[in-house]
């Protein structure tokens, strides 16, 4: 067991109280701007349900597609890495924006629990 000295905890606290005050406002800021992106995707989707009277998802690959990220079609490989992955990228974006955005959320929220006042331990 290590044991510290009243001097050596109360500077530990300090940073650990200044980290986790950072992780908070980053994670939640990181939240909201993702939460952003999630409303303007679904817009989108919406306005061409709403235009066409088909849902038509706008997938992870076609937003890879149109940033220059997509691959050729001859690279394709038929192994069951390359489906599990090709699935992924078939997810919609809208879902995944989502869950990233409520699990920078529960990090901000963790880090709201971690940061104590120094005066109150």
């Amino acid at each position: 067991m290590v044991f510290f000295s009243a001097r050596e905890m109360t500077n530990f606290d300090v940073k650990t109280t200044s980290a986790a005050t950072f992780l908070k406002v980053a994670a939640f800021a990181c939240a909201f701007v993702t939460l952003i992106l999630a409303a303007i995707v679904l817009s989108w989707q919406t306005g061409v349900w709403v235009l066409t009277g088909e849902w038509h998802s706008f997938t992870i690959s076609r937003v890879l597609t149109l940033a220059g990220f997509g691959e050729p079609l001859e690279i394709h490989a038929a192994t069951d890495i390359q489906r599990i992955f090709d699935w992924g990228l078939d997810l919609p974006t809208s879902g995944f924006l989502l869950a990233i955005a409520a699990i920078l959320i529960g990090f901000s929220a963790f880090a709201a629990c971690v940061e104590v006042p120094v005066g109150k331990r």
